[in-house]
């Protein structure tokens, strides 16, 4: 065999060995990042995600709210000026004795709560 041949068939050699090493460590970068990845959805189940979860709906649920308030305190503005006008109607009167009782029957056999 030639020289020529001998250093061919050796480069060859090491770009095949090249090759299946670089093969070797991709073979390890996947099975690292699949160990990553189920670790990861591990976490959706900790109590410290699902918390963060109940957050953020708890903030939308704020934001909802307080946009919400402007409305409210123009209807209350209008119900405190129609109160300083005069007496209530006899219909609220009536509904608010009505509710009382209601309230009053559910609380005479409603269980009563231990603190």
């Amino acid at each position: 065999m030639s020289t020529n041949a001998a250093i061919w068939w050796t480069v060859l050699a090491l770009a095949l060995v090249i090759l299946f090493c670089v093969a070797l460590q991709l073979a390890r970068i996947l099975g690292a990042l699949r160990r990553i990845g189920n670790r990861v959805e591990a976490y959706a189940d900790l109590p410290i995600v699902v918390a963060l979860g109940r957050t953020e709906t708890n903030v939308s649920r704020i934001d909802a709210a307080v946009a919400e308030i402007d409305p409210l305190l123009v209807r209350a503005r209008a119900a405190f000026e129609v109160i300083k006008r005069g007496p209530l109607p006899r219909e609220v009167v009536a509904a608010y004795a009505r509710v009382r009782a209601e309230i009053a029957a559910f609380r005479a056999v409603a269980p009563r709560r231990r603190g």
